[in-house]
């Protein structure tokens, strides 16, 4: 199988080509550096996304919380975790890195705030 990546561990943003068969059998070429080799191994094999989405939140002076995972995710759980979130609203105060949902559909990261938000004044 051949597949075209574009590598983002370091700034140059180099165009990989991976040729394999199996995960012991793969060729690179286009890589400038070594740094990204292992990204493009998992890229082809095993590819992981941070989850980044919001969420309902009552009782502050905005109506959405940003949240993340605190660890990159299987990329095949990305549409079910944002339909994790469907009806989920969070109550004022919120503090930055407070967990909404722990280890989110059993990927080992916990959801969290990426913001803190006080209770609104009436």
């Amino acid at each position: 199988m051949k597949k075209t990546i574009i590598c983002t561990v370091c700034p140059n943003g180099c165009e990989v080509v991976a040729e394999y068969t199996s995960k012991d059998d793969v060729k690179l070429s286009g890589n400038r550096c070594k740094r990204g080799i292992e990204y493009c191994i998992n890229e082809c094999f095993d590819p992981k996304r941070t989850f980044t989405s919001s969420v309902a939140i009552k009782g502050a002076a905005r109506r959405r919380m940003p949240v993340r995972t605190t660890a990159p995710i299987p990329k095949a759980q990305l549409f079910a975790c944002a339909e994790t979130l469907r009806g989920v609203t969070l109550e004022a105060p919120v503090a930055c890195g407070q967990v909404v949902i722990p280890n989110v559909l059993g990927s080992g990261a916990d959801l969290v705030a990426c913001m803190s938000l006080d209770k609104k004044e009436d």
